[in-house]
């Protein structure tokens, strides 16, 4: 299991209210809340750390802003091919040069390492 920070919602809340104000400088929070569904205060809350959507609101909070619920919840792992690392990228790219047959075996070979030492933890 990951161990991710305590509140890393509140940090990702703050983050998403300073890119809209960026977008649109007019903006007020009443408004931004609005697009979830929830009051200014509830809102406000969000930003100090004092509160939390329900789990419906989580998801309302994703699809409006276009972000992956892992993100919002505070996983820094990369979410698209574009956010790999180094070593992944090699991989993926020694991985894609592979015929069908080898990717089937580096893929069972993969799963036996994975069995042998456990859920890695990041």
């Amino acid at each position: 299991m990951i161990d991710l920070p305590k509140n890393r919602f509140q940090e990702r809340m703050n983050e998403l209210w300073q890119r809209a104000k960026d977008r649109n400088c007019r903006l007020t929070q009443k408004e931004f809340s609005g697009r979830f569904g929830v009051s200014r205060n509830a809102f406000l809350g969000w930003l100090r750390g004092t509160g939390q959507p329900d789990a419906d609101g989580f998801v309302r909070i994703a699809c409006s802003e276009n972000v992956t619920l892992a993100w919002l919840l505070g996983d820094d792992r990369p979410q698209s091919e574009k956010d790999l690392c180094r070593d992944e990228i090699e991989l993926l790219d020694i991985f894609r040069r592979l015929t069908s047959e080898h990717k089937e075996d580096l893929l069972t070979m993969a799963k036996q390492f994975q069995s042998h030492y456990g859920q890695i933890i990041i």
